[in-house]
């Protein structure tokens, strides 16, 4: 059975957790409350990013395919931001502060630009493909036929 993903909810949810990450590793938040639900939503994106990207490459008869490329090169973008930030950043929660993290986040980093390549050549392949018809011209021509 064919499996319904939302494409669109997905992505939009995911660009929500991105920024939330962003904005939290810009504040002074306490890493004794916030360090391991960072590192555990960091892992959920990156997760959840593989999964959709997984998702849209089999799916090669969606409509808005090559938009859907867009918006996740646009998410997988900032995510590979906010692990640089994390890496490089000054703030409370940070590859800085907290050195033994930096070989999972640049792990993580990488993973996100390699995702990122992916994405941006399967939407190269995409454009050049000429979608067949939903409708074939003798269907069409059946169908507007009068009676």
């Amino acid at each position: 059975m064919n499996k319904h993903i939302n494409f669109e909810d997905n992505i939009f949810i995911l660009n929500v957790r991105v920024r939330m990450i962003q904005d939290l590793l810009l504040l002074e938040a306490d890493p004794e409350l916030f360090l391991k639900k960072t590192m555990d939503d960091i892992d959920f994106i990156d997760d959840a990013l593989g999964m959709l990207l997984d998702d849209l490459i089999e799916n090669i008869h969606l409509i808005e395919r090559n938009e859907l490329f867009d918006h996740l090169s646009v998410i997988e973008e900032e995510f590979a931001g906010v692990l640089g930030l994390f890496l490089n950043g000054n703030g409370t929660i940070s590859a800085v502060r907290f050195p033994a993290l930096r070989e999972k986040i640049v792990f993580l980093r990488t993973h996100s630009l390699t995702r990122k390549q992916t994405i941006d050549n399967s939407r190269k392949q995409t454009e050049g493909v000429i979608m067949e018809p939903l409708v074939s011209s003798a269907e069409l021509n059946e169908l507007l036929k009068e009676y």
